[in-house]
């Protein structure tokens, strides 16, 4: 088992991860070296899959978006969840076709934008939080007011 793979089953077993899936925020789907896929619930009890790969982990953080569990392809547009302003800014299925959310937390998107670390430093990637900084941050976002489900 590679260091990176070692160490996100080590976090996804660790009390951060299990407490947050018990309190049904989010649950392992599966991992399929690089990938975990994740189930996020949201504010009206929808469950979001996102699958991120996560090679690396965790001195660089994963990159990923949403996901069609049934067809195994990102998740179709017209499926996305939608929002205000703030939330649409980061669940953006145009940024990158799906691949990836756009916020600092995200690998592929954080690269370019180098401003992002002086501007959003409370987004700023944390290895010793791990997984969980990532997808409870998508978690809070679908929790949030902005959040207006389907359209």
């Amino acid at each position: 088992m590679t260091p990176d793979r070692a160490q996100l089953e080590r976090d996804l077993a660790a009390p951060l991860f299990t407490e947050g899936a018990a309190r049904g925020r989010w649950r392992l789907i599966t991992v399929a070296w690089p990938h975990a896929i994740f189930g996020i619930t949201a504010r009206d009890k929808r469950e979001f899959v996102l699958r991120l790969e996560c090679s690396g982990y965790p001195a660089e953080p994963p990159t990923g978006g949403l996901w069609d569990l049934t067809n195994g392809t990102i998740l179709a547009p017209a499926l996305w969840p939608r929002g205000d302003a703030v939330f649409s800014g980061t669940f953006r299925w145009d940024w990158h076709a799906g691949a990836a959310m756009y916020f600092p937390l995200d690998r592929l998107s954080r690269m370019g934008h180098a401003d992002w670390a002086s501007t959003h430093p409370h987004m700023a990637w944390k290895p010793e939080r791990g997984i969980v900084q990532y997808i409870s941050e998508i978690h809070r976002y679908l929790n949030s007011r902005g959040y207006h489900g389907i359209a």
